[in-house]
């Protein structure tokens, strides 16, 4: 009788052991006259790297030569590609998988500014800084903690050698790239209308019922005295980007009165004519980090640990507001 039961026992724990594989498996549809290589870039997936090993995956599926079959389904060969975990840095390429509660969100995250332009520019104790080396060091730590929760993540703008880095003063280059390898053009209309593109692209590779958003991150530039709480812009007409917005600022608030409860959190929630905001296809949530001029606020994103704390604050506000939208 107690091995009988111990049968049972190990087939219900294989049947969920299958059932979460299955959940985590990530699949891709091949397109008319699509080739490995082009099939394995669109799904951040090296083919020099990766290609047998999607080749061993999908024995069976293929042609009698061997070509991808337009229309049929493909599985990919890591739940988030070596491109995409090469980009977060040599020591964390292994995203630790927490759990699935992002499983089919789907997220498209911007630092702002990039190559030949280095957005604001700050200065403290000698140091230079500049508005998209911290911006894109956040990105990157928030798309981290989002992958660890089964969300699907697309980086914009990436950059090939930095990955998460701890320093206080992150020395400023202008090696970025936009998805999926293109040059940053140096004018700021034709650098919007590219990201835009590129986000546009991707999503409509994805499901229309597939819960999809945009989160823009920005440093602002005021005078020194001038300190700001992190704050959100919407798009006037979007009621799901402004839900998202009010999610992020009360998650901002309910953090601050428990880590500094005799601090206040003042950040606000607004809309603005801006371009991304306007032209992209999901909906979207601007986001200001702070003042890069102001010190209060230059400790904010200086410190590894708090450019961390925001990355997952940010990340646990999407949760709360893709687990309600679940709920509904």
């Amino acid at each position: 009788m107690i091995r009988y039961i111990l049968i049972l026992f190990t087939v219900f724990l294989l049947s969920i052991a299958s059932s979460f594989a299955q959940e985590n498996d990530e699949w891709s549809t091949a397109k008319n006259g699509e080739g490995f290589n082009s099939f394995l870039l669109r799904n951040y997936i090296s083919p020099i790297n990766d290609l047998e090993k999607f080749k061993d995956l999908n024995q069976g599926r293929f042609t009698k030569n061997g070509d991808l079959i337009a229309g049929k389904k493909y599985k990919l060969p890591l739940l988030y590609s070596t491109h995409l975990a090469s980009l977060l840095g040599e020591d964390h390429q292994n995203v630790k998988q927490v759990d699935n509660s992002l499983s089919g969100a789907v997220l498209y995250l911007v630092a702002g500014h990039g190559g030949p332009d280095p957005g604001a520019v700050g200065s403290i104790s000698g140091h230079k800084i500049t508005e998209d080396e911290y911006a894109y060091d956040i990105v990157l730590r928030m798309g981290e903690e989002l992958l660890s929760h089964g969300a699907k993540v697309h980086f914009i703008i990436q950059d090939p050698n930095d990955g998460i880095r701890d320093a206080a003063y992150l020395k400023p280059d202008k090696d970025e790239r936009c998805y999926p390898s293109q040059t940053i053009p140096r004018k700021h209309t034709p650098r919007l209308k590219q990201r835009a593109a590129a986000i546009n692209l991707l999503a409509r590779n994805e499901s229309k019922s597939a819960y999809q958003r945009l989160i823009i991150l920005h440093l602002d530039s005021r005078s020194k005295g001038n300190s700001t709480d992190v704050y959100f812009y919407h798009h006037a007409v979007s009621s799901k980007g402004k839900d998202l917005a009010l999610t992020l600022q009360q998650k901002m608030k309910d953090k601050y009165d428990e880590f500094q409860p005799n601090r206040g959190y003042e950040g606000t929630v607004g809309t603005r004519r801006l371009y991304m905001l306007q032209t992209t296809t999901p909906p979207s949530v601007f986001i200001e980090l702070g003042n890069i001029n102001n010190y209060n606020d230059q400790m904010r994103f200086i410190k590894a640990e708090n450019r961390q704390a925001l990355a997952m604050w940010l990340c646990e506000g999407i949760q709360e507001n893709y687990l309600k939208l679940k709920m509904k």
